[in-house]
């Protein structure tokens, strides 16, 4: 604000004394004509706008580091978005290498998930995705939901890992919950997409 309010009081400045700039006699203020005042101002406006321009762009401009930032935030959304895609794309591949005894090495994992600071730095650049029917200002609610979905698939995958063990323990348990983590995947991966769209 206070960067502003110089550059107006620039603007008034290179005004009043635009026929100092330029080379007229006329006064600006006070006693000349229409036509007069009208191409006094003018060319105050050309020349205070050559030296305004620096200032205005350096105002609207964001600051490099948070540009920076925010491009990172990004790929970081697009990164995961593919890698839940992957998973998608080989359900039955992913299911396999949660309930597998030993790693499959080719099975698709699911990925870190996606911190709320992210969501965040990113939620002022959120606009509408009418063919999903999204709107900019439900970025951060569907940024819980993405949470929420995440956060039970991981649980979930976890609990299939884990099935076999103990005396309760069992295939049918792995496969029980690893079928979970499959649905709670597909629902993270296309809230994802769409927060995706509405940044990119």
């Amino acid at each position: 604000m206070r960067e502003m309010m110089k550059c107006a009081s620039v603007a008034l400045l290179l005004l009043g004394y635009a026929g100092a700039y330029t080379g007229s006699t006329a006064p600006v203020f006070g006693g000349s004509s229409g036509n007069g005042r009208r191409q006094i101002l003018q060319r105050g406006l050309a020349v205070s706008s050559s030296v305004l321009a620096p200032w205005w762009t350096a105002l609207v401009a964001p600051p490099p580091a948070a540009a920076a930032a925010g491009s990172e935030n990004l790929r970081t959304l697009q990164q995961t978005s593919a890698a839940l895609q992957q998973c998608t794309a080989q359900t039955d591949l992913f299911l396999r290498g949660l309930v597998s005894v030993d790693p499959l090495p080719d099975a698709p994992r699911l990925p870190p998930q996606i911190s709320l600071r992210v969501f965040q730095g990113l939620a002022p650049r959120a606009k509408n995705v009418p063919a999903r029917n999204f709107e900019a200002d439900d970025f951060l609610g569907t940024a819980a939901e993405y949470a929420e979905h995440a956060g039970s698939a991981r649980d979930y995958a976890k609990l299939a890992q884990l099935g076999r063990i103990g005396e309760n323990g069992s295939e049918e348990v792995a496969v029980f919950y690893a079928k979970k983590a499959a649905e709670e995947l597909v629902e993270t991966e296309k809230t994802l997409q769409i927060l995706v769209l509405a940044v990119q």
